[in-house]
C-alpha cells in the first residue's frame, strides 16, 4: 500500500509541476520588457490600462522576423447609452484572466496566426482586446444607475489604453521605422481601426512608406453618433469632430483620406447580408435587439443590411476606398439567408470567397504592395 500510495504522490507531483510549466510558460505570457525574443508572445499592462468594470486590462504583443507590423483591434459590441450600460449582453466587461485565452478569442485562425497560409505569419502583431464598450476610442467615467438602485460607472477607457499600449511596445522595440503598418479590426475593432488609425499613423508609424486600413464589418446608421462620442464616451476631440453625419464609419475614413491622400490604403470588407450588423441597427433605429438563435424575421434583417450597402459602397467608391464585399458562410450554421459577420480573425480569411478568386488575406497583402482591387459587388445586386 506505501508503495502505491507513494507512486500516486509522484504521479501527482509530476502532474503539479507540469501545470505549473504550462501556466506560466503557455497560458501566461510574460511582460513585455526589453528586446522580446521573435516568435514569442508577451503581455502589455500598466496600471492606467483598465476594463470597463475597472478591472485590470493587458494587450499582446508578438514581434516578427519581418520589419512589418500589424494593429489588430478585436471587438466585441458596445455600450451607447444607460440601458446598454446595465446590459453586458451588449459588450465584453471584463478580460477572460489567462492570457493565451484572451488572445485565442481574438485570433481564431485568422490573419494572426503562424500558419503558412498566411502570408502575415512573419509581421510583429499588436493585439488590443476589447472591453471597453466605446470602439476603443473613449477617456470617460460614465456614470449610470443600476438596476439596483446604486450610482455605477463603466470605465470608457479604450483610447487611454490604447495609447498606453502603444507607448509601451515603442519602448521595447525598434518597430517605429517599420516598413509596413496595418491598421485593422473586426466589428468594434473594425470601427476602431477607422478611429485610430490616423492617430497610428501620425504619432506612432509616421515613416512606413506602407500604410494601410482595413476595417472589417464595420457599418451601422444613427444620428445620435456625435453625442455618444463626445458625451458618452469622450473620444479625444480632434477625432470626435469628424463625426458630421449618421454614416460614423465614412465620416472617419473620409477623414483620413482628405488628410493622407493616397499616402493611405484605405479597405473595407462586409458580407452581403450581416446578420449581426443589421441586428444592432434595428436596435439602434429604436427597436429591440434579439437574440441571434431566435430572429423574427431573418430575410427583412438581411434585405434591409442589402439595401443599406447599396448606398454606403458608392461613398466609399468616392473616397476611394478598395471594398470586398463577400457571401457563402452563414450566420452562426442558420439556414436563414444572413451572412457571417466579419472574417479576418477566422480561416476564412484564406479562402477564396465565391467567384473573386481571391482572399481576404490576399487581397490585403495585394493592397500593403500598391494593387488596390475591389471584389464582389455584383452582390449588392443578388437576390436571396
Amino acid at each position: 500500500m506505501k508503495k502505491v500510495l507513494k507512486v500516486i504522490g509522484i504521479i501527482l507531483l509530476v502532474l503539479v509541476v507540469i501545470g505549473v510549466l504550462i501556466w506560466n510558460f503557455v497560458l501566461n505570457y510574460p511582460e513585455l520588457k526589453n528586446n522580446p525574443k521573435e516568435g514569442k508572445w508577451y503581455h502589455i499592462t500598466n496600471s492606467n490600462m483598465k476594463s470597463s468594470d475597472g478591472s485590470s486590462y493587458r494587450a499582446f504583443f508578438k514581434k516578427g522576423s519581418e520589419n512589418k507590423v500589424i494593429v489588430y483591434f478585436a471587438g466585441g459590441g458596445a455600450s451607447f447609452n444607460e440601458e446598454t450600460a446595465k446590459d453586458t449582453n451588449f459588450y465584453f466587461s471584463k478580460q477572460l484572466g489567462i492570457d493565451f485565452f484572451d488572445n485565442l478569442t481574438m485570433n481564431m485562425g485568422g490573419i494572426v496566426t503562424i500558419s503558412d497560409a498566411n502570408p502575415f505569419k512573419d509581421w510583429s502583431f499588436i493585439l488590443v482586446p476589447y472591453t471597453t464598450g466605446d470602439w476603443h476610442s473613449g477617456n470617460n467615467e460614465f456614470k449610470y444607475t443600476g438596476d439596483d438602485g446604486n450610482e455605477k460607472i463603466l470605465y470608457h477607457n479604450g483610447y487611454v489604453n490604447y495609447q498606453n499600449i502603444m507607448e509601451e511596445v515603442l519602448k521595447y522595440t525598434d518597430l517605429e521605422d517599420a516598413e509596413s503598418v496595418i491598421v485593422t479590426g473586426y466589428s468594434a475593432g473594425g470601427f476602431g481601426a477607422a478611429f485610430l488609425a490616423d492617430d497610428v499613423f501620425t504619432n506612432y508609424f509616421t515613416n512606413a512608406d506602407s500604410k494601410t486600413v482595413l476595417v472589417d464589418s464595420s457599418y451601422l446608421l444613427s444620428d445620435d453618433w456625435s453625442n455618444i462620442v463626445n458625451n458618452v464616451w469622450k473620444s479625444p476631440i480632434n477625432i470626435a469632430k469628424n463625426i458630421t453625419s449618421n454614416n460614423i464609419t465614412l465620416d472617419l475614413l473620409k477623414a483620413l483620406r482628405e488628410k493622407w491622400g493616397d499616402k493611405v490604403n484605405i479597405l473595407y470588407d462586409t458580407s452581403i447580408r450581416d446578420g449581426e450588423l443589421a441586428r444592432y441597427q434595428v436596435y439602434l433605429d429604436g427597436g429591440k435587439l434579439e437574440s441571434t438563435d431566435n430572429l423574427s424575421d431573418p430575410d427583412g434583417l438581411g434585405d434591409m443590411y442589402q439595401e443599406m450597402l447599396k448606398t454606403f459602397i458608392p461613398e466609399l467608391e468616392e473616397i476611394d476606398a478598395s471594398i470586398f464585399v463577400w457571401d457563402g458562410i452563414s450566420f452562426y450554421g442558420q439556414d436563414n439567408n444572413l451572412t457571417q459577420h466579419t472574417i479576418i480573425a477566422t480561416a476564412y480569411a484564406f479562402q477564396e470567397l465565391g467567384d473573386t478568386n481571391k482572399s481576404i488575406a490576399g487581397w490585403l497583402i495585394d493592397a500593403t504592395g500598391g494593387k488596390l482591387e475591389s471584389y464582389g459587388l455584383d452582390l449588392l445586386d443578388k437576390e436571396y
